[in-house]
C-alpha cells in the first residue's frame, strides 16, 4: 500500500514532467480546481485560481523553461488527514524568449490535498535562494 509520501511525491513528479513538457492537459488536473488555488512566485506575485495559474504557466513556457528538483532532498510532511506539505530544492532555468537563460536555485513548497480524484496541489510557495 502506498504511503502519503509516495503518493504526494508521485503527484509532484507528474507536475514537474508536465511543466518540463509544457503540457497544459497534463498539468491542469494536478492543480486544485477553482479560485482557492494560489501560487506565490519567486517575484512575490500571488496568482489566485487554477485558470490564472495555467495561463501564467502558458506564458512562462513561451521562453526557456526547465525544472530540475533535487529528489534526494524532497520531504513530505502530513499536516492533517488528506493534507500534506512537500518541500524540495529545485534548479529552475527560465527566461523570456530570446533572453539569456539564468538558472535559479529555488525552494519549492506545495500544499497538497487529497480528494476523490487523488492528490492535487492546492498552493505553491516559492523562495529564491540567495
Amino acid at each position: 500500500m502506498a504511503t502519503v509520501q509516495d503518493e504526494v511525491s508521485a503527484t509532484f513528479r507528474q507536475f514537474v514532467a508536465a511543466q518540463n513538457a509544457r503540457d497544459e492537459t497534463a498539468l491542469t488536473p494536478l492543480l486544485r480546481a477553482g479560485p482557492e488555488f494560489f501560487w506565490v512566485t519567486t517575484t512575490a506575485v500571488t496568482v489566485w485560481g487554477r485558470d490564472a495559474a495555467v495561463a501564467r504557466f502558458r506564458t512562462n513556457w513561451q521562453g526557456q523553461w526547465h525544472l530540475a528538483p533535487d529528489y534526494d532532498a524532497l520531504r513530505v510532511v502530513e499536516v492533517a488527514p488528506d493534507v500534506a506539505l512537500l518541500h524540495v530544492p529545485v534548479m529552475a532555468t527560465f527566461a523570456p524568449h530570446g533572453q539569456p537563460v539564468t538558472p535559479n536555485a529555488v525552494k519549492w513548497s506545495g500544499i497538497f490535498a487529497r480528494g476523490e480524484a487523488g492528490w492535487t496541489i492546492a498552493a505553491i510557495l516559492l523562495a529564491t535562494v540567495p
